[in-house]
C-alpha cells in the first residue's frame, strides 16, 4: 500500500504544474510577454507542436497583452452640477439619479462577470495543476488562458470598487443637495400624471383592438398580418415610452415629497411607482428598480430607518396578505376533476391532526373511566380504547380526503397500489397488525396474564397494542414482542382460565428411608408453615409422590397448588418450598443422599512370588 501511495505521489509531482504568476503579476510583464512570443515563434518554426496549439497560444497572448495594457477608467457624473448651485433644477437632480442608477447597474454587471470569471479561473487552474502527460503540449495555452482570466478579474474588481466609490459620491451629493432642489408646482405634476394615465389608457385600448384584429387576420391567413404586427410593435413601444414618461413624472413628484418631508404621501407614491414599473419590459424594469432604490436610500436619510420601515410595512402589508391569499387558493394541480390548492391541502392536514387529537382524547377518557369502574377488566378497557381510537382516526382521515375531492374509488386505487408494496415489503408489519386485532377480540392473551413463550421468555403482560405486546419478565425487564409471535408459536398462558397452578418441587432421600416417614415429615412441616398455598380444597391438597429410584437416591416430588396472582416469581417460590423440605428432612433425621460408588475387591494378588 505504501508503494502504491509513493508511486501516485511521484506521478503527481511529475505530471503536475504550477501557475505561472509572471504572466499577470509584476512590472516586467511586457518583457516576459516578448519571451513567450519568441518561444511560440520557435515552436512554429520547429514544427514540434501542432498548428492549432500554437495558433491558440498566439490568440491568448494577444488578448492577454491587450487586457494588460487597457487603462482603467469609468464615466463619472459631474458632481459640481449638484454641489455648486443654490437652486438645483429637478431635471439636473433627475439626471444625477439616472447616473447613480446606471452606476449601480454596472456594479451588478461587474459582480456577475467576476463570478463567471472565477468559475473559469478555477476550472483552468485545475487543468494546469492536474495536467497529464498527453496534455503537456497545451500547458502554455492553459497558462496564457488562466493569466487572461486573472487579469480580467482584477480589472473588473478594480472597476467595481471605483464604481462603488463614485456611487457613494453621487448618493452623498444628492442627499446634501435635496434641500436646494427647485421643485415643479405639485398641481402641475399631478395634472401631467393624469394626462399620462389618459394617454396610457388610449394606447392600451388601441393595442387591444390591434391584437384582436391581428388574431383575426391570422385565422384568415391574410396578407395584412405583417403590417398589423409592425403596428403592434410600434404601439407597444409607444405604450412603454408613455409609461416611462409617467414614471419619470412620479419620480419628480417623489423628490418633491422628500424635500417637503411628507412621508405618508411619499410612501403612497412609492407604491404607485412600484406598480408602474411592473408594466415595463425586463431591461427597463431593472433600470427603474434602481431609481426606486435610490429614492428609498434618500428617504432613509430624510425620514430615518425606523420610519422608512414602518412606512413601507404599512403600505405593503395588505399587498403581502393578498398575495399570500392568492397563493394559498391558487391551483397547484387537478385531481379527480377538482382543483387542489395549498389551502385545501392545509385543511386536509389539519383535519387529520384533529382526528388524531380527538382519538387521543377518547383514549384518555376511557382510561379515566377505568378508575371509576374498577370491576371492568383492563383488557376490556384497552380493547374499547384502541378500537375507538382507530375508528375516530379512520373517520377523520376519510373526511379529510373527501375535503379535497378524493372518494372511495380513489381509495381503492391507492389500496391496490399499496397491496403491491405490502406483498413485497410490508408482510411482517401487516401480519403483526392483523395478529393484534385477533388477539384483542379473541382474548386468549390479556393484560395481567402470566405467559410463557419459550424457556427464556416468560412474564406478565403489561400492555397490548395493535402491533406489539409488552411482557414484563420476573426480573422486571420489559420485552416488546410482535403480535405475530403469539399467533404463529405455542404460547403458555398460566392464568387464562384458572388463576391457580400446581408446581412440582423435586427432592431426594437416601435408600433405607421409610416412604411414610418422608411424606409425613414434609406434609406436616408444610401444614404448620406460613407459606401461601391452597389448603382447604379437597381436589387441590398437597401431595408427596415417589417418582424414581436412582443409583444413589430415592426421588420424590412435592405437588402444591398455588394462587398465581399472589406469587409471580416461580423461582423464588420454588426456593421457599425447597427450604421447607430441607428443614423438614433435617428435623426428622432423614438423610439426604449424595453421589457415591462402592468398590468390591474379589481377590488380592500375591506379589511376593
Amino acid at each position: 500500500m505504501k508503494l502504491v501511495f509513493t508511486l501516485l505521489l511521484v506521478a503527481q509531482l511529475i505530471f503536475s504544474a504550477e501557475i505561472d504568476k509572471n504572466l499577470f503579476e509584476g512590472e516586467s510583464r511586457d518583457a516576459y510577454y516578448q519571451e513567450i512570443e519568441a518561444k511560440i515563434a520557435a515552436s512554429i518554426k520547429s514544427g514540434l507542436l501542432p498548428k492549432e496549439i500554437t495558433k491558440e497560444e498566439k490568440v491568448f497572448l494577444t488578448k492577454l497583452r491587450d487586457e494588460s495594457n487597457k487603462k482603467m477608467s469609468i464615466d463619472k457624473f459631474d458632481l459640481n452640477r449638484l454641489g455648486k448651485q443654490l437652486n438645483v433644477s429637478q431635471d439636473t437632480y433627475h439626471e444625477s439619479m439616472q447616473a447613480l442608477a446606471r452606476t449601480l447597474l454596472k456594479i451588478d454587471q461587474y459582480h456577475e462577470s467576476i463570478k463567471q470569471l472565477q468559475s473559469k479561473i478555477s476550472y483552468t487552474k485545475r487543468k494546469i495543476e492536474n495536467i497529464t502527460e498527453e496534455d503537456k503540449a497545451y500547458l502554455l495555452s492553459y497558462q496564457l488562458q488562466f493569466a487572461y482570466y486573472k487579469i480580467q478579474q482584477l480589472r473588473y474588481e478594480n472597476k467595481k470598487d471605483m464604481l462603488k466609490t463614485h456611487a457613494d459620491e453621487i448618493s452623498h451629493a444628492m442627499k446634501k443637495s435635496l434641500s436646494s432642489v427647485k421643485c415643479h408646482v405639485m398641481k402641475n405634476l399631478n395634472l401631467e400624471i393624469i394626462d399620462s394615465d389618459n394617454q396610457l389608457a388610449a394606447l392600451e385600448k388601441k393595442k387591444i383592438i390591434l391584437e384582436l384584429e391581428h388574431e383575426q387576420k391570422l385565422i384568415d391567413d391574410s396578407q395584412e398580418v405583417e403590417t398589423l404586427q409592425k403596428k403592434l410593435t410600434k404601439i407597444s413601444n409607444d405604450f412603454e415610452n408613455a409609461l416611462i414618461h409617467k414614471i419619470v413624472l412620479q419620480i419628480y413628484k417623489a423628490v418633491c415629497l422628500l424635500k417637503e418631508k411628507k412621508n405618508k404621501d411619499f410612501f403612497n407614491l412609492l407604491e404607485e411607482i412600484t406598480a408602474s414599473i411592473q408594466g415595463l419590459s425586463n431591461g427597463q424594469r431593472v433600470y427603474f428598480e434602481k431609481h426606486k432604490a435610490v429614492l428609498r436610500e434618500i428617504a432613509k436619510e430624510v425620514f430615518g430607518t425606523a420610519k422608512l420601515f414602518l412606512g413601507t410595512t404599512q403600505h405593503q402589508i395588505i399587498d403581502i396578505l393578498s398575495q399570500i391569499k392568492e397563493y394559498t387558493v391558487a391551483t397547484l394541480f387537478v385531481f379527480n376533476e377538482q382543483a387542489i390548492s395549498l389551502l385545501s391541502l392545509v385543511k386536509m392536514v389539519l383535519l387529520i391532526i384533529i382526528s388524531f387529537m380527538l382519538g387521543g382524547f377518547y383514549k384518555r377518557w376511557v382510561v379515566s373511566l377505568s378508575t371509576r369502574w374498577p370491576d371492568m377488566s383492563q383488557m376490556s378497557m384497552r380493547l374499547t380504547s384502541n378500537i375507538g381510537y382507530y375508528l375516530i382516526v379512520f373517520i377523520g382521515v376519510m373526511i379529510a380526503l373527501a375535503s379535497i375531492g378524493i372518494d372511495m374509488t380513489s381509495i381503492s386505487l391507492i389500496a391496490g397500489a399499496l397491496s403491491i408494496g405490502i406483498g413485497f415489503g410490508l408482510q411482517t408489519v401487516v401480519s403483526n397488525l392483523i395478529a393484534g386485532i385477533i388477539l384483542m377480540f379473541e382474548r386468549t392473551i390479556r393484560i395481567g396474564d402470566t405467559i410463557e413463550i419459550s424457556d427464556t421468555l416468560r412474564g406478565r403482560v403489561t400492555d397490548m397494542r395493535i402491533r406489539s405486546t409488552t411482557i414484563q419478565t420476573f426480573d422486571n425487564i420489559d420485552i416488546v414482542v410482535p403480535n405475530a409471535s403469539f399467533i404463529q408459536n405455542n404460547v403458555i398462558n398460566w392464568t387464562l382460565e384458572d388463576k391457580t397452578r400446581r408446581i412440582h418441587i423435586p427432592f431426594s432421600v437416601a435408600y433405607g428411608t421409610e416412604v411414610v416417614d418422608v411424606k409425613k415429615a414434609v406434609l406436616e412441616e408444610l401444614e404448620h408453615s406460613d407459606l401461601v398455598y391452597i389448603k382447604y380444597n379437597s381436589d387441590k391438597k398437597p401431595e408427596v409422590w415417589m417418582v424414581a429410584m436412582n443409583n444413589s437416591s430415592v426421588d420424590f416430588e412435592l405437588l402444591v397448588w398455588i394462587d398465581w396472582a399472589s406469587k409471580l416469581r416461580p423461582n423464588a417460590l420454588r426456593s421457599e418450598f425447597l427450604i421447607l423440605i430441607y428443614n423438614a428432612l433435617r428435623k426428622n433425621g432423614i438423610q439426604i443422599p449424595f453421589p457415591q460408588m462402592d468398590l468390591h475387591v474379589k481377590e488380592i494378588p500375591n506379589t511376593s512370588q
